[in-house]
């Protein structure tokens, strides 16, 4: 048979690609490592890893153990978490996933109550585009996930929305458009526009919208977050289209709202089969818009 602790050694070494690295995060000494999987591989009489001068990869049958591995130490920390909470104490770690330009939701206020009201609980807090934040969701890294997204993105069952608006476009002072009440699509047709990089749910809006009216906009400048499209506005080198509520926060320009209806959501997703962290944390988000 072999232990938990076995197990942590493979998935380690696996994720690490070396048994140094590997030992390190286990906080153990690599010899002892190495002694311990070298065993693992004799009673399972086959080789888990191809040992390389600089890399150390999964053979075909060490894939099948980590694989299983993985699920087996889940179900292990699933246990203790579980057991933990009927003694009436949250324990264990919750993975978060927020999108990079997020203002409808204080994520440190939300994260200082959590950790007030479950000081047992290890939080982790990763900020990315919505469509990788999905992604590690559904791959089972992330357990709750703070995604943007237009409504032709369907997401699984459990899920919350928490905010719902529309899309403005942002220009600098004086820009020919700013007379206008509200500014049509179709009037970014060869205009410089500074948007979020692929991935991002507001870019995936606007993407779609452009190509479906046959609208060709000089997308110069793609960035991760909504501050440096800010001052790429502000400096007079672009325009950009942001949700309504990102927009009213972006200094030294002039917004104005798309005359199309469209509807930007900020969702919480998380898991079908939530942890206590995670059902603790889903306690304390904001119900959503009636």
């Amino acid at each position: 048979m072999f232990t938990l602790r076995q197990l942590e050694f493979v998935v380690a070494v696996a994720e690490e690609g070396g048994f140094t690295a590997a030992a390190s995060r286990c906080h153990t000494v690599q010899s002892a490592l190495s002694h311990q999987i070298a065993r693992l591989e004799e009673a399972l009489g086959t080789r888990l890893f191809e040992r390389g001068a600089r890399h150390v990869r999964p053979t075909a049958a060490g894939e099948v153990f980590l694989q299983h591995a993985r699920l087996t130490l889940q179900a292990a920390a699933r246990l203790q978490e579980e057991m933990a909470l009927a003694l009436g104490t949250v324990r264990g770690r919750i993975n978060i996933g927020q999108i990079t330009s997020l203002n409808v939701v204080d994520v440190p206020a939300l994260l200082a109550a959590f950790r007030n009201a479950h000081p047992a609980v290890e939080v982790h807090l990763k900020a990315g585009m919505s469509d990788a934040l999905l992604a590690e969701l559904e791959l089972g890294r992330l357990d709750l996930a703070l995604v943007g997204v237009g409504p032709q993105v369907s997401l699984p069952p459990q899920h919350r929305l928490l905010h719902e608006e529309g899309l403005s476009l942002v220009m600098p002072p004086g820009h020919a458009l700013a007379a206008t009440a509200s500014v049509p699509l179709q009037a970014l047709q060869g205009l410089p526009l500074a948007a979020l990089v692929p991935g991002a749910g507001v870019r995936r809006m606007l993407d779609d919208a452009l190509r479906e009216r046959g609208i060709q906009a000089q997308l110069q400048y793609e960035v991760t977050h909504s501050e440096l499209q800010q001052q790429l506005v502000a400096a007079g080198l672009a325009v950009a289209v942001v949700p309504d509520s990102m927009a009213t926060r972006m200094p030294r320009t002039v917004v104005r709202p798309l005359r199309e209806a469209f509807r930007f959501r900020t969702c919480a997703v998380w898991r079908a089969d939530p942890t206590p962290a995670a059902r603790a944390l889903l306690d304390l988000l904001p119900a959503g818009p009636a």
